[in-house]
Parts: C-alpha cells; sequence; structure tokens
C-alpha cells in the first residue's frame, strides 16, 4: 500500500513533469505546425446552416415585434412603433388575457392529471417485472402518436352523430352532447385528449426514476414495520422529488405551447372557451397578417417560458 505522502509527491512529480513538457520549445514549434484552417473550412457549412435558421429569424422577429406590418397590405411596409405593441397586449387587449387565463387553466388541470396518473402507472409497473418491457410498449403508444392524428383520432370520437363515445352513451340511456361544440364540454374534451397522448411522457420518466432507486431505505423500512404506504410516501415519494420537478418542467414547457392538437379540435372555439396563447398567436400571424403583432405576442410567450423555466431549476437546485 502506497503511502499518502508518497501519492501526493508522485502527483505534484507528474504535474511538473507535464508543465515542463508543454513549455519544451519543440512542443509551442508542433503548435504552431498545425494548420486550423480545414477544421474551419469543414466547420463553416454548419455555423453558416445555424446561423441563418436559427439566430437570424430570432433577430429578424425580435425587431419586427417593434413594428406594426399588415401583411395582406402589399403596399404595406415596417412602421416602427417601439414598445406600442407590447402596450398594446398588456393594457388593450382583453382578448390577450382570456387567451391566458385558458391557457393557464389548460396547464394546471392537464399538468395535475398527467402527473397522477402517470405515477399512479409508473408505481403499478415497476412491480410487474416479467412483462415489463411488453407494458412500456404498450403504456408508450398514445405518445408515439403525431398530435394532429390525435386529434383527429378524438375528433371522429367525439362526433355527435357518428363517434364511439355517444354511441356507447346511448347504449345506456344518456343524451351524448355536442362535446366540441358546446362551451361547456369543449375545454374538458380537449383536456382528455391531451392527458391521453402525454400520460405516457410522464408515467416513463417516473418509471425510470424508481427503477433507479436505492434498495437499502426500502428494505430497512420493511424490517422496522413500515407498511408499504408508509414506505411509499416516506421513502419512495421524496427520493423521486428531483424526478418529479424535471418531468412537470419538461411537460409544463411543451403543454404551454400546445396548438396543433387544439387546432384539429376545436380552433379555439366554442367562442375563446380552448383559445390558448399560441393559437390566439396563430390567427394574428397568419390569419389577420399583422406580423408584428403576432411577433410581439410570440416573444411575451418566450419571457413566460424563460421565468418559468428559470424559477424552476432553481427550485429543483434548492431542494437537491
Amino acid at each position: 500500500m502506497s503511502h499518502p505522502m508518497t501519492d501526493a509527491g508522485d502527483a505534484s512529480d507528474i504535474g511538473r513533469r507535464d508543465r515542463v513538457v508543454s513549455g519544451l520549445p519543440g512542443t509551442r514549434w508542433l503548435r504552431r505546425q498545425i494548420d486550423t484552417r480545414p477544421a474551419w473550412f469543414f466547420l463553416s457549412p454548419a455555423i453558416v446552416v445555424l446561423l441563418l435558421l436559427s439566430i437570424f429569424p430570432f433577430i429578424y422577429s425580435f425587431w419586427l415585434s417593434f413594428h406594426q406590418w399588415n401583411l395582406s397590405d402589399r403596399t404595406a411596409g415596417w412602421t416602427f412603433v417601439g414598445f406600442g405593441n407590447y402596450v398594446r397586449i398588456l393594457t388593450g387587449d382583453p382578448y390577450f388575457w382570456s387567451a391566458a387565463r385558458v391557457t393557464l387553466a389548460f396547464l394546471l388541470v392537464t399538468i395535475t392529471l398527467e402527473f397522477l396518473l402517470g405515477l399512479g402507472i409508473a408505481t403499478v409497473v415497476s412491480q410487474e417485472s416479467r412483462a415489463l418491457g411488453a407494458i412500456q410498449t404498450i403504456v408508450v403508444l398514445p405518445m408515439m402518436i403525431t398530435p394532429v392524428v390525435v386529434g383527429l383520432i378524438w375528433r371522429f370520437m367525439y362526433n355527435p352523430d357518428h363517434g364511439i363515445i355517444n354511441y356507447v352513451l346511448g347504449k345506456v340511456g344518456i343524451a351524448g352532447p355536442a362535446w366540441l361544440g358546446d362551451a361547456r364540454t369543449g375545454f374538458w374534451a380537449v383536456v382528455v385528449a391531451d392527458v391521453w397522448e402525454w400520460t405516457p411522457f410522464m408515467a416513463l420518466i417516473l418509471l425510470a426514476a424508481m427503477q433507479s432507486l436505492p434498495r437499502e431505505p426500502l428494505e430497512a423500512a420493511v424490517v422496522d414495520g413500515a407498511s408499504r404506504w408508509q414506505a411509499y410516501r416516506s421513502i419512495v415519494l421524496p427520493l423521486l422529488r428531483p424526478a418529479i420537478g424535471v418531468a412537470l418542467l419538461l411537460r409544463g414547457i411543451d403543454a404551454f405551447k400546445t396548438f396543433d392538437l387544439i387546432y384539429v379540435l376545436t380552433q379555439g372555439g366554442p367562442g375563446t372557451s380552448t383559445q390558448v396563447l399560441s393559437l390566439y398567436t396563430y390567427k394574428w400571424g397568419f390569419k389577420f397578417f399583422e406580423l408584428g403583432y403576432a411577433a410581439a405576442l410570440a416573444y411575451l410567450m418566450v419571457l413566460a417560458v424563460d421565468l418559468a423555466a428559470t424559477f424552476g431549476l432553481r427550485a429543483l437546485e434548492r431542494r437537491t
């Protein structure tokens, strides 16, 4: 067994030797002989594509948000209005706040249901070790379908005349409503479709976290006479807290920009009962062609997501 002082001396000798070798004239000469121009030549196409596809649109749209520009008028140009679009959104646009309330309600309801259902599924599946692979495949199937297809599937199912949901309700003597045509049921119809699609996301993250938990605390709890519920509440859930935070944060960011599912199902109706911020921004940009106003709406959404993600990450860091 080597002595600690000897190990420290060996480490210092190695570090000193590396500094001496890196400082030799031959090493500096070798570095000067290495030509980095081929590397920049091969990297330049990727850098140019990155600039064109991400950085330039970001700068362009941000500058556009300070202008008024109606694309439907061919003679209209950019009119600089400063923060006028932002002031108009925050103080003079009641539909923006309506869309914000719908978005917040959509986030709270869907994420809560997806988390609870995903946690339940992960808990049950984690105890079925024999058929784990097959169960995981079945559970993940809804998430593998694109949101547009999910919207079409549920739109057919919600059809008041030919949909399977009203057909089943009719068999038990219940008259099914026009699910997507009634403001009282339209919001919940969209929520059910979103929960069906994205609950597997929560379940997979929480299942992976459960499978990585240490067994020693659970075995010690069983030896001490704790019940399954006590061990689950006092040991499993606290250990799952970082994974729960990550799952909620990722799903919240993705749910905040939900567009395609709602567009296919209701297009924001009936009225404004399902009009979320992403759909409201789309309407200003591609139906009313007020591109400056739409850009300002988009950047307010970016700001909201950035603030939520920042506070969420800080909360995770404090708890871990």
